[in-house]
């Protein structure tokens, strides 16, 4: 499990944090728990896939010389045993 070291305030309309409050008693989840999962959905998973994606992006960009993978496979193999 995640050990949470980082402190962040963020203030909300009263409006705000009655509805979040109100989910996270449906949900059973506390409301720290709701901004966290918010944060990493919105957030984050968008950053690491913009960021998986220019590596991507980079790696087809490369003038590598790549055979078929029946080929490359087979030399992956005969690489192993010499």
């Amino acid at each position: 499990m995640a050990q949470y070291t980082k402190r962040v305030q963020a203030v909300l309309t009263d409006e705000q944090y009655e509805m979040l409050s109100d989910l996270a008693d449906e949900t059973g989840k506390p409301v720290s728990q709701l901004v966290r999962e918010a944060v990493e959905k919105v957030y984050l998973q968008k950053a690491s896939e913009e960021r998986r994606q220019a590596a991507l992006e980079k790696l087809l960009s490369l003038d590598a010389p790549v055979a078929d993978w029946q080929e490359m496979e087979d030399e992956i193999i005969r690489g192993g045993l010499e």
